[in-house]
Order: structure tokens, then C-alpha cells, then sequence
């Protein structure tokens, strides 16, 4: 049983390598590469467009899926190690390593808006009245969370973009802060049930 969950997870490791390599080559468009990337998208899309199909996994132009689909393989693979090293995972521990895994996801979409959310106030505290293709991409990207500031906090105020951004970076920092606290107290305590 052990050669075959090292075997099993050898496999996963390759085959999520390949997924990794497929996503940062569709950054450089590519479609135009050949044989090569045909081989590549043949073996790694049919995997990755069953997330495809997933409508909350896109968010505005922003395609997660593939964070979806390596999230789930990283998922399998804690499992398989964990029931490697030890040679038994109770329900407990695989709850947790999903809980972690789920929420590594979310950190990392949480502090990518961060970034994106310090980007565009820097540059608009800078140069308020810059109109770069970068700004209105950022504000493209940003809109559905400035709106949630624009229409749950301060509803029908009269506040700025800046001060509307702002807001929204404080409310992502502070849930990822306690974020960060919750989930990592809930991984423990799952991780220690007996069943």
C-alpha cells in the first residue's frame, strides 16, 4: 500500500507540474506555440474545465478556476501524504487539511487585492489625475469590491473613489488578519478530533 500511495502521489505531483506550466503559459499566449502546447492542453484541459463550468469561479474578468483545480489536486495530495507518513487520517485531519487548503486559496486572493488595492491608491495619491490603460485596468478589476464599499457602508454618501478604495483595503486587511487567526485556530482543533 505504501509503493502505491507514493506512486499515486508521484503521479499527482507530475500531472499538477503540468497544470502549473499550462496556466503560466496561457499568460504568454499560448495558443500559438505548437505541438508541444497542444500535447500539454490536451492532457491538462479536460481536468481543468470541469472548474471551467463553475459560474462563482470567475470574478469580473478574473478566471479562478485553475486555483480551483490545483486547490483541489493540493487537497488530495496532503491526504495521501498525511496516510503515507502516518498510515492511518482520521476524519479530523482531513477536515483540517481541506479547512488549510480552502483557506490558503482564499489568503491568497485576499492579499492579491491587497496588492492590486495599494497599487492603484499609491499611484492615485501620486498622480490624481493619471488615466493610464494600468489605472483603469486596476479600477476594472477593483470595481466589485469599491462597489460593495460604495453600497453597503456608505450607501447613499457622497465619498470618493480614493476614500472608497481605502475602505476597501482595510476591510480585506482586517479579514484577512482574522482570517488568518480563525482558520488557523479551527486546523488545530480539527486536526486534533478523534474520529
Amino acid at each position: 500500500m505504501d509503493l502505491a500511495l507514493r506512486i499515486t502521489t508521484g503521479v499527482l505531483s507530475g500531472y499538477m507540474l503540468l497544470i502549473f506550466l499550462r496556466i503560466i503559459i496561457t499568460w504568454f499566449g499560448g495558443s500559438n506555440m505548437g505541438k508541444p502546447y497542444e500535447v500539454l492542453s490536451s492532457i491538462t484541459d479536460p481536468y481543468l474545465n470541469y472548474f471551467g463550468k463553475v459560474p462563482f469561479l470567475k470574478f469580473g474578468m478574473m478566471d479562478f478556476s485553475p486555483v480551483a483545480g490545483v486547490l483541489l489536486l493540493v487537497i488530495v495530495l496532503d491526504i495521501l501524504n498525511t496516510l503515507s507518513s502516518y498510515g492511518t487520517i482520521t476524519m479530523g485531519i482531513v477536515l483540517s487539511i481541506i479547512l488549510t487548503a480552502a483557506w490558503s486559496a482564499v489568503n491568497f486572493l485576499i492579499t492579491f487585492f491587497i496588492i492590486l488595492t495599494l497599487i492603484r491608491l499609491v499611484t492615485g495619491l501620486l498622480n490624481p489625475t493619471s488615466r493610464s490603460p494600468l489605472m483603469s485596468t486596476l479600477e476594472t478589476i477593483l470595481s466589485p469590491l469599491t462597489n460593495f464599499s460604495y453600497n453597503k457602508i456608505f450607501k447613499s454618501s457622497n465619498v470618493t473613489y480614493m476614500t472608497a478604495l481605502g475602505v476597501t483595503g482595510a476591510i480585506l486587511l482586517a479579514t484577512l488578519l482574522l482570517g488568518n487567526s480563525l482558520f488557523n485556530f479551527l486546523a488545530v482543533y480539527l486536526s486534533q478530533l478523534p474520529f
